[in-house]
């Protein structure tokens, strides 16, 4: 059955007809079909339109045909059709759908050549494509040719971008610049802006700086989330501010921000590191007074920070309380037990607990 037989056109077939049918076939192949015996009506005057070759481009994007998507766009060229913006963004997103970044900004320099002059949507769009992808170098390239022909990103992209610089200490600064910049490109950081640098901070011992910027964004009005009190609390609490540290949960609770079990174990962490384990068991009692579920890390802490200063009858008691809970102790956590018993040479319990570990199917390795 050749290509012309495949439809029994009307003579006046529109481009709309056409159209809807591609739309609702969901097999591309049926659906390339469909269009290539349209195609064979221009014989009869019939041409497709931006709209016809959209659907099509779309459905072999859906279908991850590439190759066939591209050659669409160049037939477009080649019949002289409009080819819109978001036609040429379709595809470059398809490429970031599939984690090939480069592949989309490829595209997306050709649109010129399509005389399809880009606008501040295709800039933003493939810029998160890159920084999502997680290409930096290229990320940061592009944004500094948008900033110089006058497009700002928007504070999404610039956020994610940001988050990815933090995770490296080489790279915080241009994150920190890149943040002073925002302003004056008409793109104001938000919460999540200044959450994501403190964290980025907190995480490589910028504990100054972080506490610079948390203060900024209240000025601001930025308001902390549990996230970004959590990352400062736990910042504070591997320094030597573990005091600081104590009145910022103080401080979350008094603005009606509830403490969230990682903040809870970050604080009683750094107060079992300054061997301070009876105020970390207040804070567990505090948490569950709250209704804020302890679990494997929160416990793990407590009883290493109570098997360090000695306190083993009330480690073993937070060991009780936590099977009480149904967390079943892991080799790590009877290991701690087991180091504490034979540190205050209670020799006996320490084989009592190496054999219940045994027999509750932990290994401790070494």
């Amino acid at each position: 059955m050749g290509m012309k037989t495949l439809f029994k056109w009307s003579k006046q077939i529109k481009p709309s007809q056409v159209e809807q049918l591609i739309r609702a076939e969901k097999d591309v192949h049926k659906a390339l079909l469909i269009f290539d015996s349209a195609t064979a009506e221009y014989c009869n005057g019939f041409r497709h339109d931006h709209k016809t070759f959209g659907v099509m481009i779309s459905k072999l994007l859906s279908a991850n045909q590439f190759r066939p998507a591209e050659e669409m766009l160049n037939r477009m060229k080649e019949e002289k059709c409009n080819i819109t913006e978001d036609i040429f963004l379709s595809v470059c997103r398809a490429y970031g759908r599939v984690h090939k970044p480069l592949d989309a900004i490829r595209v997306f320099r050709k649109m010129n050549e399509f005389e399809c002059k880009p606008t501040q949507k295709s800039y933003i769009t493939v810029f998160a494509i890159l920084v999502e992808e997680n290409q930096l170098k290229v990320a940061m390239r592009f944004y500094r040719y948008m900033r110089e022909i006058g497009i700002s990103p928007s504070v999404v992209s610039l956020n994610v971008l940001i988050k990815a610089l933090c995770k490296d200490g080489e790279t915080i600064d241009a994150a920190l610049r890149i943040f002073r910049e925002m302003p004056n490109r008409g793109c104001n950081p938000d919460s999540y802006t200044y959450g994501t640098l403190i964290n980025g901070l907190c995480r490589l011992g910028k504990i100054y700086e972080a506490k610079e910027l948390f203060r900024e964004m209240e000025t601001k009005g930025c308001s902390p989330s549990v996230v970004t009190y959590t990352s400062l609390i736990h910042g504070l609490s591997q320094s030597t501010n573990i005091d600081e540290a104590v009145g910022l949960l103080e401080d979350m609770k008094a603005k009606g921000i509830e403490p969230n079990v990682f903040t809870y174990s970050s604080l009683m962490d750094g107060l079992c590191k300054n061997r301070r384990s009876s105020q970390a068991m207040e804070l567990l009692e505090m948490m569950v007074s709250r209704r804020c579920k302890p679990n494997m890390i929160t416990y793990s802490t407590l009883i290493d920070g109570l098997c360090k200063e000695g306190k083993l009858l009330e480690a073993v008691e937070m060991l009780d309380r936590m099977k009480l809970q149904g967390i079943n102790p892991d080799a790590g956590l009877y290991g701690k037990i087991i180091n504490g018993s034979c540190e205050n040479s209670k020799f006996l319990e320490a084989a009592n607990f190496l054999e219940e570990m045994v027999l509750g199917g932990s290994h401790q390795t070494d």
